[in-house]
């Protein structure tokens, strides 16, 4: 009976004993270990071709597709914050490569990259005008910081080893081959402010593409004075290298500046290599313009007497800068003036050069005697043809009492007071005599 007490409380012992070492293990030495790391990738969420002549934006994608290396683990364990495979704290630098582009975007704090993930990046990219066509890798170069290993040491506690690293990612590009334009001269034709002209462009193709059924178009810049009439001009084929002289006619407003020049830009709509309507890349030049055609009045104010029609001389003065053709001038008279011949043919002026013109001018018998100033104008034409009006050009009639009449008034009071003092000498030898 003793014998078999003594058993049952050694089973019993030893059942304590198993039970107090499965509640002790978990709370002293339950271990986990994790490694890996973060495995990331980059590409492009939109085309890879790059356009000549533009900045534009280049939007990446990150990814990570990380996965973890080995994971050693008792039941009796707590959730770890950090993860091997997650990039932290990930910054993103764009950089040209072998690409003959410009980044101007700082670097891109893209932050924590869990595996799994994707989080974009944008970058503005220039691409020069003279850059080649052609294939192209940029770099993403990308810092992070990530866990390669933590150790569990308690139930309550994980040791996290953090790292930096640094992942150079390749981003493939392609600088599309197109027509690129270049101005080589600029020519203004027949061009004045307040008038119609041409402006005449020397074009050439220093891109690597052919422009088939090509046509150039111009637009003015800002709050330009120059309107262009039509803006396309057609000029077919412009292969790489090719030339073209397309010529727009403009007209340019009255106030504007000839001392300024003008910023214009021109671009070109083509078929591409491959068949597609493309538009060039906008090349800017400035165009420049004379003077506004204005004339003066040199001659001296033109007497005409009351009542009577006189001849009204003006000398006009071509003041501008251009030459002006089948100029004739004309006069506006109002009461106390008339006239039946108020036009006058003055011919092609050059800068500078003077022509008079003669106007038939009747007052009327009580005009006041003073100095007047009637309107006139010029009328003419440009080079091209193109017709316009001067603006109001002040003649001045100055109205005179007739030098004629007032000698007969004088004639007569100098026969009267001779008469007068005849007869008076006749009178007083007669009462002399007697």
């Amino acid at each position: 009976m003793r014998y078999l007490d003594l058993h049952r409380n050694l089973v019993i012992f030893v059942i304590l004993c198993i039970a107090m070492g499965l509640c002790i293990n978990p709370c002293q030495a339950g271990e986990r270990y994790m490694s890996g790391g973060p495995e990331l990738f980059v590409s492009l969420d939109s085309s890879d071709e790059l356009v000549p002549g533009n900045t534009m934006e280049l939007p990446l994608v990150i990814g990570n597709k990380g996965k973890d290396t080995m994971e050693l683990y008792n039941y009796y364990t707590i959730q770890p914050e950090y993860l091997p495979t997650t990039a932290k704290f990930a910054t993103v630098i764009l950089l040209p490569g072998n690409a003959p582009v410009k980044v101007r975007s700082n670097p891109q704090i893209i932050g924590d990259v869990p595996s799994g993930a994707v989080v974009p990046a944008e970058f503005m990219v220039e691409i020069p005008e003279d850059a080649k066509s052609g294939l192209y890798t940029m770099q993403a170069r990308i810092t992070y910081q990530y866990v390669p290993m933590a150790e569990q040491q308690s139930t309550t506690e994980i040791q996290y080893y953090f790292k930096d690293d640094v992942t150079v990612l390749p981003v493939p590009v392609v600088v599309r081959k197109m027509v690129i334009l270049s101005v080589d001269h600029v020519e203004s034709d027949n061009l004045f402010a307040g008038s119609d002209g041409y402006v005449r462009f020397t074009i050439r193709n220093t891109g690597q593409d052919t422009g088939n059924q090509t046509s150039v178009y111009l637009t003015p810049e800002g709050a330009s004075p120059l309107v262009p009439y039509s803006n396309g001009v057609f000029i077919g084929e412009l292969p790489p290298g090719g030339k073209a002289n397309p010529g727009f006619k403009v007209a340019v407003s009255a106030d504007a500046d000839p001392s300024q020049v003008y910023p214009v830009s021109l671009y070109a709509v083509y078929r591409d290599f491959e068949g597609n309507t493309v538009t060039s890349p906008p090349v800017s030049t400035g165009v420049t313009f004379g003077g506004k055609v204005t004339f003066g009045r040199t001659s001296a104010p033109s007497v005409i007497n009351p009542g009577k029609t006189g001849i009204v001389s003006v000398t006009y003065k071509n003041t501008g800068n251009s030459t002006v053709y089948n100029a004739q001038a004309r006069i506006s008279v109002v009461d106390p003036f008339s006239s039946d011949d108020d036009t006058a043919y003055l011919g092609d002026l050059d800068p500078g050069q003077s022509a008079t013109a003669l106007f038939s001018v009747k007052a009327d018998p009580g005009t006041t005697i003073k100095t007047y100033s009637a309107d006139s104008e010029v009328q003419y034409t440009d080079a091209s043809n193109n017709a316009y009006t001067s603006d109001n050009i002040p003649v001045l009639i100055d109205v005179q009492p007739d030098s004629g009449t007032g000698i007969v008034v004088i004639v007569l009071l100098i026969l009267v007071i001779a008469v007068g003092a005849f007869l008076w000498y006749r009178k007083k030898k007669t009462a002399g005599m007697k």
